[in-house]
């Protein structure tokens, strides 16, 4: 037919009218047209762009044998109706033929670059208004505009995204009044929809800044509109969970509404994915346990039924997710779900099959997971053991050294804690890096290695900086500041580090200072400056331990017997007070006490253990 329509018989006959020699030109580039469409081979172009050029070439022949302002759209209304299908079919075979050039990447084609072909193209058919009437009322001029609708929307795709709104509302309207085009143009929006969500996802792991709660919350409905065609429904509920776990990350407020929908949507993916590979199904499986297991955390209160319940389901969803694919990453996941459930004896065994195949922080975390499932199943031996074994396998890490030295402390093993937790602390922060600093600070105390009440009173001071709101770290500092003594005590300047918060203790603790700056004092028998300014510190000691004492008579038990870890025993504050009253009176040489009376050894065990026995 190209061969035919373009040759001398036809658009090539000279004695041919220019109404005919367009219309010749115009079959025969319609021919070609197809040819570059087809995946046929052919012997009239050597490719598919060669094809699309001669098309253009001979449409460019149509028009200068007739151009379309030459065609009569007036006169007897059906052969004007002809005449504008003619012209709208024309423009359409132009578009698809510079299209064509474009796909085929010529870069020497007549209408130039690919992009330029394609612009061109995209211009003519933008100022076509398309009308679609019923099919059944007039066929011709429906199926004419849904091919140019078609045909629009691909050129718009061609030229790039910052076009989807335009190809967009064409796909709609093929759907919409286009049955034969409907059920590609309804994949098609689902495949737009789903890979404008897909972005999203990506950037929400990947783009800094990330994309907003509304660009996430937008991606949703993308996400939800690709549901329509089968094909997207799997990768789609996968996409939309992905969304929501992150969303329940960024936004805590409404994490229990992203979790859930979390849920519902890997739960509908682990549906779906019921015939998948192993490994797929597994995967599925894995994200709606985490999403429960995350749903937990944010259901009912701490050993609540509704709780437990959750967390029930993820350990069992998990379970499966094993079964079906064993990964050290699933096992981790559980370990956790079976911890939630308060079944630490199943916890263990996963947690241990996972350490094999992780390693960084991963491992790191593993194993303090698994050392915590050993607490909670009432073997700390077991627990210290798992710690000591991967710090020496090579997992080495502060949060591992620092756990090392947390329960060789409460343990008693003062020396061993002091080990890991220096070697631990640089590597801390926050609560941690405190707490680690107080006991550093008491085990120190009880060691008494070399330079030992500096290093106590640094490490005391870290603590509280880092944390004042906890009081055993200021008794601590205090208590440092009194072994210490030095050149602060003795003139005062560090008593804040024994803070008056009005407990008995606290005054207690000011009343030793008190004490301990009595005896710093140079205290002469011929300078009675001297003697009046040390007894006027033993009143401020006095003062404090009797106001202690007053304080005590309302105070909560807890604050009437305090645990000192540096003394490892309960303080009776009560008897310490009165102790301390009595010290005062041995100093102001109002009675005689020594080691020969009874209360010497006990009154020694505390005050002297503090060095605040002596007067001056």
């Amino acid at each position: 037919m190209a061969r035919t329509c373009e040759g001398p018989s036809a658009a090539g006959d000279p004695s041919r009218s220019g109404i005919d020699r367009a219309n010749a030109y115009f079959n025969a580039a319609i021919a070609y047209n197809r040819l570059a469409a087809s995946e046929a081979p052919n012997t009239l172009c050597r490719t598919k762009g060669a094809c699309s050029q001669q098309a253009l070439s001979l449409l460019d022949q149509s028009l200068t044998s007739q151009q379309d302002n030459q065609i009569s759209l007036t006169g007897d209304a059906q052969q004007a109706a002809a005449n504008k299908h003619f012209i709208l079919r024309r423009t359409l075979a132009r578009s698809r033929a510079l299209q064509g050039i474009a796909r085929s990447g010529v870069i020497d084609a007549s209408c130039g670059a690919p992009s330029a072909c394609l612009t061109d193209a995209a211009a003519l058919l933008s100022a076509v208004t398309v009308d679609i009437p019923p099919a059944d009322e007039a066929p011709e001029t429906a199926r004419l505009g849904c091919e140019v609708l078609d045909t629009r929307w691909r050129i718009n795709s061609d030229l790039g995204r910052e076009r989807e709104y335009l190809y967009v509302e064409d796909l709609r309207r093929l759907v919409s009044s286009c049955p034969s085009f409907a059920a590609s143009a309804t994949d098609q929006l689902a495949s737009i929809a789903f890979d404008r969500a897909e972005r999203v996802k990506e950037a929400l792991v990947s783009a800094d800044p990330a994309p907003s709660v509304e660009a996430s919350l937008g991606a949703i409905t993308d996400y939800r509109d690709a549901l329509r065609v089968d094909r997207f429904k799997l990768p789609a509920n996968r996409g939309m969970g992905a969304i929501y776990q992150v969303l329940a990350r960024r936004d805590p407020t409404g994490a229990r509404t992203y979790l859930e929908n979390a849920v519902a949507a890997y739960g509908d993916a682990a549906t779906l994915s019921a015939s998948a590979p192993a490994a797929e199904r597994a995967a599925d499986l894995e994200n709606l346990g985490a999403s429960l297991l995350a749903l937990a955390s944010v259901t009912g209160t701490p050993g609540s039924e509704a709780r437990t319940a959750m967390a029930e389901r993820a350990a069992a969803t998990l379970q499966d997710a094993v079964d079906l694919s064993p990964t050290s990453a699933r096992f981790v996941l559980l370990g956790e779900a079976y911890d939630k459930t308060g079944q630490c004896t199943l916890a263990i065994p996963a947690y241990n099959s996972a350490l094999p195949g992780l390693a960084g922080t991963a491992k790191i975390s593993a194993v303090l997971a698994l050392s915590a499932a050993y607490d909670a199943c009432g073997q700390p031996d077991l627990s210290l053991q798992a710690l000591n074994q991967a710090n020496a396998a090579g997992t080495v890490s502060a949060e591992v050294r620092y756990e090392i030295g947390r329960k060789e402390f409460d343990n008693g093993n003062f020396g061993a804690a002091l080990r890991a937790l220096q070697v631990a602390e640089t590597g801390l922060n926050g609560a941690q890096a405190a707490d680690a600093n107080y006991m550093m600070s008491v085990a120190e105390t009880i060691t008494r290695p070399s330079g030992w009440q500096q290093s106590a009173l640094t490490h005391a001071e870290r603590a509280v900086s880092l944390n004042a709101r906890t009081w055993k770290y200021n008794r601590q500092a205090c208590l440092a500041t009194i072994l210490r003594a030095g050149r602060s005590v003795k003139d005062g300047s560090s008593l804040a580090r024994c803070p008056d918060t009005g407990t008995p203790e606290a005054d207690l603790l000011r009343g030793m200072y008190f004490l301990k700056q009595a005896q710093s004092m140079d205290v002469s028998a011929y300078n009675l400056a001297s003697q009046t300014q040390w007894r006027s510190v033993l009143r401020a000691a006095e003062t404090a331990f009797t106001r202690g004492q007053e304080t005590l008579a309302d105070a909560p038990e807890r604050e009437k017997f305090v645990y000192f870890d540096d003394l490892q025993t309960d303080v009776d504050i009560s008897a310490r007070l009165t102790q301390g009253l009595t010290v005062i009176q041995r100093c102001n040489r109002e009675i005689t006490l020594g080691p020969q009376d009874p209360v010497w050894n006990d009154l020694n065990a505390f005050y002297g253990h503090y060095g605040v026995l002596k007067c001056s």
